[in-house]
């Protein structure tokens, strides 16, 4: 390969002989930063995030219920409800934790981050949050928050921690370790 060649061209490339993970972790802070700064400055960048989200979710990923009966006819009136009920889930008081971002706002952070960021984590939480009858309500959570360095205390995993995502033998999640603040 042309890379691995040593020659004008490569004379000042740093390279390491380590692990992907273990490169990122030095990396990851900075590069996040960076790449925050740049939608925020470059009007490239912003303008690049916007035709992401854009063509990504658009207005948001709507619903549409199908359930049939045993004819394979629609049933409009179960349909209808389930549809209403959607509608009204989505409403910002009911679907965000924080009340402040309707479903398709919060599609759109998501993908924003993405973007930004590589990543996001949603938390579901399980109750009900303003006027809702629905048992669930999202919270977005900054991949920043995730703690890349930590390494798990003796027994206090049943799988291994990396980069803040405990996994399984399978590689697998089974958890994140995020930090409080």
């Amino acid at each position: 390969f042309s890379a691995a060649r040593p020659g004008r061209t490569t004379e000042g490339w740093i390279t390491a002989t380590s692990s992907a993970d273990s490169e990122s972790i030095a990396s990851l802070t900075r590069l996040r930063d960076r790449s925050r700064a740049l939608v925020r400055d470059n009007p490239h960048a912003k303008r690049a995030r916007a035709v992401i989200v854009n063509n990504v979710i658009g207005s948001g990923i709507g619903m549409q219920a199908r359930v049939m009966n045993d004819n394979r006819e629609l049933r409009s009136r179960v349909n209808a409800a389930i549809e209403d009920t959607w509608a009204e889930w989505t409403v910002a008081e009911n679907c965000h934790t924080g009340g402040k971002l309707d479903f398709a706002d919060l599609e759109r952070q998501a993908m924003g981050q993405i973007f930004e960021a590589g990543e996001i984590l949603i938390r579901k939480h399980y109750r009900q949050f303003g006027r809702s009858r629905i048992p669930l309500a999202l919270e977005l959570v900054e991949p920043e928050l995730l703690a890349e360095e930590f390494e798990a205390p003796n027994g206090a995993t049943v799988g291994f921690v990396r980069m803040g995502v405990e996994i399984d033998r399978f590689h697998r999640p089974i958890g994140f370790w995020l930090r409080e603040q």
